[in-house]
């Protein structure tokens, strides 16, 4: 049988272990070099993940929800849920591929109806990621027949987000809900350079370094609203929406200019750079479509897109950086089903099975040297999804009322640049628990 106690220890243990698989920082991600990083925001829900990114307007009462806040309003019980995130990814082009893996903590969350028409909820989750390692190699201009430089370009680091959500019961079948987040977190960028002379086999290797840390803070706001409305007996139609508005994140940066011999022992050093500004954050529009039987099917359809167009990167005045992203997009169908829910006979009518899909253009626009107006790489994101919910335990009982799940979520896909020659092919598996409890439930017989 399980307790609220045994679920928050658990949770805690979850957290602590994806925090330190965090810190690896194994997979190589090369367009997360752009913006602040590969944005995960408001896809990082295991049923959203296995349904193709779906959820704008499809509710779950035993899932907490966290595209569209509207939604939560339908957790009726006390809701637990944490999620370990992997992802195995290979980078390929023309002539060379390589393979890396990473683990990360998913999303920690708490959903906690304070009344009927009324549900809250707060978490942890990341925003974006950055993690990079690129080579490349030129002849110097004046000796290309001698002196080759040797270029590093690395990042680490990213965006973490605590949020805190609600969602309300406007009227029969409206819903409403609002979301308030603090963005916080260090981003690591390094640029190095060697000079190789072949005809001076004499002077010691050294290498210039040029390192930026960035540190961000700001909030972030989101309004979200869902309508369902039953059409036939054995038949309902959903209509939900999302809205992340743009944010301005106070920045503090510090460049710092260094020599260094190969194995890394320092020559010299300087800070040349130390500064307080801003980086403007994109804002992101969501809307859903959701068609379920009023009892153990859905299936929905959703739209995003991420203005990228907004960006702004670091400067001393709000709005005023470098444009370094363009405007994106992604098409996403999923369904699920729960064949039975109250089987005794069967364990896998109880199980909860989802599948899916998503197509759509990233916002990923760099600016080539020598120019300021960004151009786009034109980088597809495509990929096929399923999952599934195990019940564990005796199902949902008196006295306590617990139901426990555990969560499953797969995806298959590619992320293709037609224009660089560059192809991610990725599988990512998430992990996770799910309580549901109903607390201060008064006791009939004791």
């Amino acid at each position: 049988m399980y307790k609220p106690l045994r679920a928050l220890l658990l949770i805690s243990g979850l957290a602590i272990g994806s925090q330190q698989l965090q810190a690896q920082q194994l997979s190589n991600s090369p367009y997360s070099r752009f913006g602040v990083g590969d944005m995960v925001n408001g896809t990082s829900s295991i049923r959203s993940a296995a349904m193709g990114g779906v959820g704008v307007a499809s509710g779950s009462a035993a899932l907490i929800n966290d595209i569209n806040p509207a939604l939560l309003f339908y957790n009726n019980s006390v809701t637990f849920e944490a999620a370990v995130a992997s992802e195995l990814k290979r980078l390929s082009d023309k002539n060379t591929s390589q393979v890396d893996g990473t683990a990360n903590l998913g999303y920690l969350a708490l959903a906690l109806p304070i009344s009927r028409r009324w549900t809250t909820s707060l978490g942890l989750r990341p925003y974006s990621r950055v993690n990079f390692t690129t080579i490349a190699s030129a002849p110097v201009t004046g000796a290309e027949s001698t002196v080759t430089a040797y270029s590093e370009y690395s990042g680490s680091g990213g965006l973490n987000e605590v949020f805190f959500a609600h969602g309300f019961r406007i009227a029969n079948g409206l819903t409403a809900g609002v979301s308030g987040s603090y963005l916080f977190g260090t981003i690591d960028r390094q640029e190095s350079t060697i000079l190789v002379d072949r005809e001076d086999s004499t002077s010691a290797l050294q290498k210039t370094l040029i390192h930026t840390t960035s540190r961000y803070a700001g909030l972030l706001f989101k309004g979200g609203v869902h309508y369902r409305k039953k059409v036939s007996d054995k038949a309902s139609l959903s209509f939900g929406g999302s809205y992340t508005a743009k944010s301005n994140l106070s920045t503090d940066r510090q460049v710092a200019q260094e020599r260094r011999y190969l194995d890394e022992s320092l020559i010299s050093g300087i800070v040349t750079d130390s500064l307080e500004g801003h980086t403007t954050v994109p804002q992101i529009l969501q809307v859903g479509l959701a068609y379920d039987n009023n009892k153990n099917w859905t299936v929905g359809a959703d739209f995003t897109q991420t203005k990228g167009s907004d960006f702004r990167g670091f400067s001393l005045e709000k709005g005023a950086g470098r444009q370094e992203l363009g405007d994106g997009y992604r098409i996403g169908i999923g369904s699920e089903i729960t064949p039975d829910a109250g089987s005794v006979s069967s364990y896998f009518k109880r199980v909860t099975y989802r599948f899916g899909g998503y197509y759509g253009n990233t916002q990923i626009n760099a600016i080539a040297s020598g120019q300021t107006v960004p151009s786009a790489h034109d980088l597809k994101d495509m990929a096929l999804t399923w999952g599934f919910s195990l019940p564990l335990g005796r199902g949902v009982r008196p006295p306590d009322y617990t139901q426990a799940l555990l969560n499953t979520s797969f995806t298959i896909g590619q992320l293709k640049a037609a224009d660089t020659g560059l192809k991610e092919q990725y599988l990512r598996v998430n992990v996770g628990v799910t309580f549901n409890n109903r607390w201060f439930i008064k006791r009939k017989f004791d």
